[in-house]
């Protein structure tokens, strides 16, 4: 147990930086587990759930771990992601809302989201980090000084 629990938690941590090939490595990994959770939950109606709620949570917890931390890649505080995901959460629930009595008017509050999902998705997913140390800490893709004179 105590293997696993080390081997999790640098997942589900906040500090530090981490580049773009761990959080697209992470982020996959993760989505996969979360659709395996809800078949799970889908297929095995006692004991799904069970399974499903707590890896639910815990996906939702590495999913926003590792972008706070690809956001201390380039140098920004975590505290982006509400502005990042707050304007699409606030749009597609108000586009839902609406789109009761009126489809498009719903369909285009959806639309208006949009450009916030791809701000999030460049910055998260495409933008190099910043070169060298920055607040949150190293470069991840530059060896420490102990490593190369080792």
């Amino acid at each position: 147990m105590g293997a696993i629990v080390r081997w999790l938690l640098p997942y589900l941590q906040v500090t530090g930086r981490t580049n773009r090939q761990p959080f697209w490595v992470t982020s996959v990994l993760n989505y996969v587990a979360f659709l395996v959770a809800m078949l799970a939950a889908m297929g095995l109606p006692i004991v799904g759930p069970v399974i499903a709620v707590p890896v639910f949570f815990l996906a939702l917890w590495v999913g926003f771990a590792v972008a706070v931390r690809r956001l201390h890649d380039r140098n920004k505080s975590g505290w982006w992601l509400v502005i990042m995901y707050a304007p699409v959460f606030l749009l597609t629930v108000l586009g839902a809302a609406v789109s009761a009595s009126d489809p498009e008017a719903g369909s285009g509050l959806n639309a208006l989201s949009l450009p916030f999902s791809i701000w999030a998705f460049v910055e998260l997913g495409c933008l190099k980090g910043t070169f060298g140390p920055n607040r949150f800490g190293d470069d991840p893709l530059q060896p420490s000084p102990a490593e190369v004179f080792s």
